[in-house]
């Protein structure tokens, strides 16, 4: 799979850079394709003398990639806005969220669960391995399928207004037709 890997920079400890550095490694072994090189010798003081342009610059091609990647893996063991913005936008792009913490630092603002594309997992360094075999195992059991078809204009029309005055993306509609019928058809078992 193709994996987009994040974590906070500024303010985080040495170990928390070797951490990172054994997550996306230990991603690679596994055999993804893993996006990271955002993270590679950055801290917060090259942050910080960053112009306005490459600052942008930085956050157009961070959010290139998490909408070029399958999943996305945050450590999240450090408090962060602006990690806390990347899940959020990742979320709101139906991209499944695993979210990395180590034992004492789960994410106080994740504690609600209960959403379908957000999985959260501690791990210690001597068990990385196998949370990550578990994790993205389980990630790409409910990835979903990009499906594309024709549709009239009248079709097209409709959904635009459902869109527009419903504030409902297109394919949540679509999807949640799909799923009504899914529940109620007793005809089908899967």
């Amino acid at each position: 799979m193709k994996i987009y890997f994040s974590a906070p920079i500024s303010n985080v400890s040495d170990q928390a850079r070797k951490n990172y550095s054994l997550i996306i490694e230990t991603l690679k072994k596994l055999g993804h394709n893993t996006l990271s090189d955002h993270l590679t010798n950055k801290d917060g003081d090259a942050l910080s003398k960053q112009t306005s342009k490459e600052s942008l610059e930085n956050q157009r091609l961070m959010t290139k990639r998490k909408n070029q990647a399958d999943l996305i893996v945050i450590e999240a063991s450090t408090p962060s806005f602006g990690i806390g913005q990347e899940i959020t936008y990742s979320l709101q792009n139906n991209k499944q969220v695993i979210i990395l913490h180590l034992e004492d630092h789960k994410p106080h603002l994740l504690l609600d669960e209960g959403q379908d594309l957000l999985f959260i997992y501690e791990y210690r360094a001597d068990n990385l391995e196998d949370v990550l075999t578990k994790a993205t195992d389980e990630a790409r059991e409910k990835v979903d399928v990009r499906f594309n078809f024709y549709i009239s204009p009248e079709i097209g029309r409709y959904l635009d207004w459902i869109s527009q005055n419903k504030k409902i993306p297109r394919s949540v509609f679509l999807r949640g037709l799909v799923e009504r019928h899914l529940k109620a058809d007793k005809e089908y078992k899967d």
